[in-house]
């Protein structure tokens, strides 16, 4: 399968296309501002309450983010009395829960109420303190907030810089909504301690955390009838439904959501679901990686062996779909998109328009690399705040970069354990296709001046040779050199074997 002109278009329209058209099935579109207010009745006749419901499930990514900002839009259009969010979640990424945070802080034209259905778990638990209200399905909990991020022992707490600032989101929501503060924040830190006392007469329970109970003197204790150790040190607070209401957070436990709503007289107008294409692309980001190895090993197979273009239009699919399920939830906008096709434009001129300079092709393969890591980012370019996170911006760009080398192997694994399974034809090509994968060192082969061979690969000016029953890696004296073509031996330059086209007499 020879290259043409129509493979580099088509390649670079396919990843367009696939950008945008994830894009255009999951972009929210634009919606009124969120402050804006319900309209009011003309008339004095009572109206049944109405409760539009949302569901926060599964990871809190930033997909959730995009289908949370959509659903809460949508909603708002219809003017409801409440917006209840349904959580069942164990938590995920935490910026991806402070932009939630953000958005169910900013709704102002009706009350908002968290149902914990089954679990509102670290992130989880943050979410539910955005709202007004909060309610507990029976044998429900809701905590456990601590930052945590995998290393090379397992997983590991971060430390006081990520939760100090954790900490006060859940002091501040904690003292906006009503909630009791420090047992907010018990969610997020182990060596508070939290003691409860009630004093002599009194109803109300007091917080204090283990050190400020520790410094009391013996004659302020004395005041309190009772005290016990709610949270002992070193641990974290989760409560259940149970705990909840008792210590301030839950208006109270129910069967299910719709014995809370019947409770509250509400009557539920809408449940907003997510769409196919937002599932789809929460399903891409969990396979992001894989895709990239794909995608790089597929650019690298068709870098070596220019012509056989399924490798480039796989290479391009497959990175485009990354960044397209990010560029459908708002991570990326055209700046980046304009980046990865700069940088796919860039790596097929190199291929087909001025083979052998490597200029080309390596600043193509650095925008693409740029592209996919700034898409991985929780802000778009331009910004004009610019909040550069270095450390998400280091482990996102180690991630592409790895992605990248770790593709070099994949030819290496396409000789051991695909081509050999390949019928007939098709392994004679993918067999030609990575014959650089199996390549003699230049060192190794020891071939005199005058040494006649074929190519294999075109000689862009390096590329593979074959003299006999090896496969050496060669270079020309600057010129273009295709496949299948007797080249001889004209020069050895330390470990280079530089070749020319041997001239076949007519």
């Amino acid at each position: 399968m020879r290259f043409n002109i129509h493979t580099v278009v088509s390649a670079l329209a396919l990843s367009a296309a696939v950008a945008w058209g994830i894009a255009q099935s999951a972009e929210p579109p634009n919606h009124p501002d969120l402050r804006t207010g319900p309209n009011h009745q003309t008339n004095n006749a009572p109206r049944e309450k109405t409760a539009i419901v949302i569901p926060v499930e599964e990871e809190v990514d930033f997909g959730l983010f995009a289908f949370l900002k959509r659903s809460v839009a949508q909603a708002l259009e219809k003017h409801p009395d409440v917006i209840v969010f349904k959580i069942n979640t164990y938590g995920g990424e935490l910026q991806s829960a402070f932009d939630i945070v953000d958005l169910m802080t900013g709704i102002k034209a009706c009350s908002t109420y968290a149902f914990v259905e089954q679990k509102a778990i670290s992130a989880g638990a943050l979410i539910a303190l955005s709202s007004n209200h909060i309610a507990m399905g029976a044998s429900t909990t809701i905590g456990d907030c601590a930052p945590i991020t995998q290393g090379n022992d397992g997983i590991i707490m971060l430390g006081e810089k990520i939760q100090s600032p954790l900490r006060a989101k859940f002091r501040t929501l904690a003292e906006r909504n009503g909630y009791p503060s420090l047992l907010a924040q018990a969610m997020v830190t182990a060596d508070l301690g939290v003691v409860t006392a009630k004093k002599n007469g009194a109803k109300e329970t007091e917080f204090f955390t283990a050190k400020q109970w520790a410094g009391l003197s013996d004659k302020d204790k004395a005041a309190y009838s009772e005290h016990k150790t709610l949270v002992p040190e070193g641990q974290l607070l989760t409560m259940t439904d149970r705990e909840a209401k008792e210590y301030g957070f839950s208006i109270g436990s129910y069967t299910n959501l719709d014995e809370f709503l019947r409770d509250r007289h509400w009557r539920q107008s809408e449940e907003i679901q997510t769409t196919w294409s937002e599932n789809l692309v929460r399903i891409i980001g969990k396979f992001s990686p894989i895709l990239m190895l794909i995608g790089f090993g597929a650019l690298y197979m068709e870098f070596k062996t220019p012509g056989l273009s399924i490798f480039g239009v796989i290479g391009v699919v497959c990175l485009a779909i990354v960044f397209g399920s990010k560029y459908a939830v708002g991570l990326a906008n055209h700046t980046e998109l304009l980046i990865l096709l700069m940088g796919f434009s860039l790596f097929f001129v190199e291929m087909y328009l001025f083979p052998g300079t490597f200029i080309a092709g390596f600043l193509g393969v650095l925008l693409v690399i740029a592209a996919l890591t700034l898409s991985l980012q929780t802000f778009t370019v331009p910004d004009p705040t610019m909040p550069w996170e270095l450390k998400g911006l280091i482990d996102h760009l180690s991630l592409t970069l790895g992605m990248a080398m770790l593709a070099l192997f994949i030819p290496l694994l396409a000789l051991r354990f695909v081509i050999p399974y390949l019928p007939g034809q098709a392994k004679v090509v993918a067999d030609a296709t990575l014959a650089d994968a199996r390549a003699v060192d230049p060192v190794t082969a020891k071939l005199p001046v005058g040494t006649t061979g074929t190519t294999k690969t075109a000689l862009r000016p390096t590329g593979k040779a074959q003299f006999g029953e090896e496969t050496v890696q060669v270079s020309s004296r600057g010129e273009f050199i295709e496949p299948g073509l007797a080249v001889e031996v004209c020069q050895i330059l330390g470990n280079k074997i530089v070749v020319r086209r041997k001239e076949i007499p007519a």
